[in-house]
């Protein structure tokens, strides 16, 4: 959670809250949630545009045999980031969720309505592939859309969050996407 939370404070004063258990059990499929404990909580950001964050997690901590790595390490099952206006209209929402309800499994992006005119080529229902994308990345992305930092040195923690990920995941683009 520790890497997590760092990225967070980046941006905001908010909580990341995981499932019973979460910090160390197990064979389990965890949920973690920023905000609190409901699902569909945002987090308000500060700056020059009025955006709200939702960021909601499956992972699973499962030991890790390969040389110098283990004994423990956390893999990521399922993802969902979101930025959206403050009067709820989405921006962006990052996805993965393999084994949904939706017939894309791979890691995507969904530009959202304030995005989009009616007459638009794409819809908000349209699958952007993208491959894996870090907690860290949309902080970044926030950044760049106008979200103030909290803390002078904010690259540096980002990329110091993200690092240990970047280095030691197992996959950053879906098989079937290469």
């Amino acid at each position: 959670m520790t890497p997590l939370a760092s990225a967070l404070s980046c941006v905001a004063r908010a909580k990341i809250v995981c499932t019973s258990g979460g910090n160390s059990q197990l064979g389990k499929i965890h949920l973690l949630l920023l905000g609190g404990v409901d699902e569909g909580a945002y987090v308000r950001l500060k700056g020059g545009v009025d955006l709200e964050l939702r960021a909601r997690m499956r992972y699973e901590i499962i030991e890790d045999d390969r040389e110098g790595m283990g004994p423990f390490r956390v893999t990521t099952r399922w993802y969902e980031y979101s930025l959206q206006e403050s009067g709820g209209q989405a921006v962006v929402e990052y996805h993965w969720h393999p084994g949904g309800k939706s017939h894309e499994d791979r890691p995507h992006v969904h530009l959202g309505t304030a995005q989009l005119r009616p007459n638009a080529v794409m819809t908000k229902k349209q699958h952007l592939l993208t491959g894996r994308v870090t907690f860290e990345q949309v902080i970044r992305q926030a950044i760049e859309y106008g979200v103030e930092p909290l803390c002078a040195d904010w690259d540096d923690r980002l990329t110091a969050a993200e690092t240990p990920h970047v280095l030691y995941r197992t996959w950053s683009v879906a098989p079937n996407m290469r």
